[in-house]
């Protein structure tokens, strides 16, 4: 990763840290779109944000996301 990708993500995690309280493990919020995006770019975000972040992370997707992964087969099976 680029050195100056990782300092602004240093510099905006300072920013939160010290005005809103946030603390390590992050909690992210994943969407479809973002998670299609990822398997598109063929990126692991188990590994990848953890890196990007320079911390511990937690991964949370919402309910309408999990229902979205398990109707994508179907989807595609009726785009045919």
């Amino acid at each position: 990763m680029k050195i100056t990708r990782q300092k602004h993500a240093k510099k905006h995690l300072g920013f939160f840290r010290n005005n809103f309280g946030v603390r390590e493990p992050y909690q992210i919020l994943l969407d479809g779109t973002f998670c299609q995006a990822a398997l598109r770019g063929r990126i692991q975000l188990r590994e990848q944000l953890p890196r990007y972040l320079m911390g511990e992370t937690q991964l949370c997707t919402t309910s309408i996301s999990q229902e979205c992964a398990h109707s994508a087969p179907i989807m595609e099976d009726n785009s045919m």
